[in-house]
């Protein structure tokens, strides 16, 4: 092994620990009441509390991709897909088919045929082992008796749902997998990356999402990332993800939520829009929502999470052929503001 790969396989190590991070603080989120997951607690060893902000901002991330992924499988139109992209220990797909993401009795996992999951094999054949062993996760396997374990381990298909170990960064190899593992390049299709793309090369999303500009006909793609980088707390936040030898190597070709909208509308998508976490947090999330999460913990370090929350975003576009109407009303909503009492 050549230096250079040693230092990708360090680097590579590194990105799939935050996979282990971001469930053990889901897991910290769903054990305070922030969030209702009943799977989270199988993929993590050692839960750990997490601070009122991480937990916060646990909740909101989830709250807002969950918004999108809701309003999508309700859409009218045919059944559709999902494909998360760097998806890692996600529960969301036992969560959809348990009818924990359902709302005003829309049983939501009728709407779906197929979710797809990519990411390394190293993390696929401990989720695919997992799944396997655990009844909770296996028994939300369609057609038990067809789903398969291939490649060694590395993919888990069934009907309704496929786990494929893969390296983004050969995305010719995936897009040809994900195809012969049955993605229907005309359906309804929501692609999802939360805190993915901001580990690749810019050139590398790119390939990503020209190829699904050029393949897929009907399209939604969120995404949730840090923006942000050459401000003092975004400067700050840089130094100290290089210092656990995490490299955002995305973040300077996307740095604020222009730029995070223009990656898709100069690829000729009908539409974008990027949002802070802060503008969900005052503007889209609902205000009961705001109550319920003040009286789960005390959160004094307000300054540092109005920081914090100005350099994570939720963006969504769209492209879509035959559902641009239904496309168009998939996003998040603003609440209405809280009446002053005069």
């Amino acid at each position: 092994m050549n230096f250079f790969e040693e230092e990708r396989q360090t680097s590579d190590d590194v990105v799939r620990g935050t996979n282990d991070d971001a469930t053990v603080s889901r897991c910290s989120a769903v054990t305070l009441g922030y969030l209702q997951d009943p799977f989270v607690h199988l993929f993590v060893k050692k839960p750990v509390r997490r601070s009122p902000i991480i937990n916060r901002g646990t909740f909101i991330r989830s709250y807002a991709i969950d918004s999108l992924v809701s309003q999508f499988l309700a859409m009218e139109g045919p059944k559709k897909q999902i494909v998360a992209l760097g998806a890692g220990f996600d529960t969301r797909y036992f969560n959809i088919k348990a009818g924990n993401l359902d709302k005003e009795n829309e049983k939501l996992s009728s709407h779906l045929s197929k979710y797809f999951e990519v990411d390394f094999p190293e993390i696929t054949m401990k989720k695919a082992m997992l799944i396997k062993k655990r009844k909770e996760l296996s028994c939300l396997l369609d057609d038990l008796d067809q789903v398969k374990i291939e490649r060694g381990g590395m993919d888990l298909k069934s009907t309704s749902y496929c786990l494929l170990g893969a390296d983004l960064r050969k995305w010719s190899d995936i897009a040809h997998q994900l195809v012969e593992a049955g993605l229907d390049l005309a359906a309804p299709t929501l692609f999802l990356s939360e805190c993915v793309f901001i580990y690749l090369a810019p050139e590398d999303t790119n390939t990503i999402l020209k190829w699904i500009t050029d393949y897929m006909k009907n399209t939604l793609f969120a995404l949730y990332e840090q923006i942000h980088p050459d401000d003092a707390f975004g400067k700050m936040m840089i130094r100290n993800l290089k210092s656990r030898n995490i490299d955002l190597k995305g973040i300077h070709a996307f740095p604020d939520l222009i730029h995070q909208e223009k990656r898709f509308l100069d690829l000729g998508w009908q539409h974008a829009k990027a949002v802070d976490i802060n503008t969900i947090h005052d503007k889209y999330l609902d205000r009961k929502e705001i109550a319920r999460m003040a009286r789960l913990e005390i959160l004094d370090e307000l300054e540092e999470w109005h920081l914090l929350s100005a350099h994570y975003c939720v963006a969504w576009a769209f492209k879509s052929e035959n559902y641009e109407t239904e496309f168009s009303k998939v996003q998040l909503q603003p609440q209405s503001p809280i009446p002053i009492n005069k």
